[in-house]
């Protein structure tokens, strides 16, 4: 059985076992996945520049190989290593990033081939919670993808996660119930000016 790392909250941060990072940095460098907790519902973080790796997650999430899976990066400038700049982007990142949102954008050379989309986007994330912007910061940008089985609930608790992934998962990160508890809203900024794709999950307050 997968195991569970359980990260005790601290005020608006979490605490990790010591351990903790050098694990999570061993599964993800070695191809694995790691369940954890965001701002909107629990992510399915894998390395996106390992193929084999997103095809592990594909398969564990039965999802279609066609949609393409979003990256979450540490910190907002990290967006437009992967993403093309442009006012609009860089104008709507700066005001909403961290946050509940994934922004599509033209993928730079430097994207990860494996997720950017046969028209040459790529979904991109800076969450609003520390742990997998911990993750992206300890190990490099990561996959930011619901931990559900394709077509089911996204999950809002580890539980809910384990019980649809089940050992397909090398681990599980429990930070408790997710503050939005809805998938994240996609905005497209590849245009002249912002579309939203899925309305989602909205900052606290809106």
């Amino acid at each position: 059985m997968a195991d569970t790392l359980v990260a005790q909250p601290l005020g608006t941060k979490f605490v990790l076992p010591g351990d903790a990072l050098p694990r999570l940095r061993e599964i993800l460098r070695s191809g694995g996945l790691v369940v954890h907790p965001t701002d909107t519902v629990y992510g399915l973080a894998a390395d996106p520049f390992n193929l084999a790796a997103v095809e592990r997650l594909y398969a564990a999430k039965a999802r279609p190989r066609d949609l393409p899976v979003s990256v979450a990066v540490a910190e907002v400038p990290d967006i437009f290593r992967f993403g093309a700049r442009t006012p609009l982007a860089e104008a709507f990142c700066e005001k909403n990033l961290p946050g509940p949102y994934t922004v599509v954008l033209q993928a730079t050379p430097e994207a990860p081939r494996a997720v950017v989309s046969k028209e040459g986007r790529i979904a991109l994330r800076v969450p609003d919670h520390p742990i997998p912007r911990l993750l992206a910061k300890a190990f490099g940008p990561v996959t930011s993808t619901s931990a559900n089985v394709h077509g089911r609930p996204a999950p809002v608790t580890c539980e809910e996660a384990r019980a649809q992934l089940g050992d397909s998962v090398d681990l599980y990160i429990d930070g408790g119930p997710s503050d939005l508890g809805q998938e994240s809203t996609v905005v497209d900024l590849t245009g002249p000016r912002a579309s939203i794709l899925r309305a989602g999950a909205m900052p606290r307050g809106r």
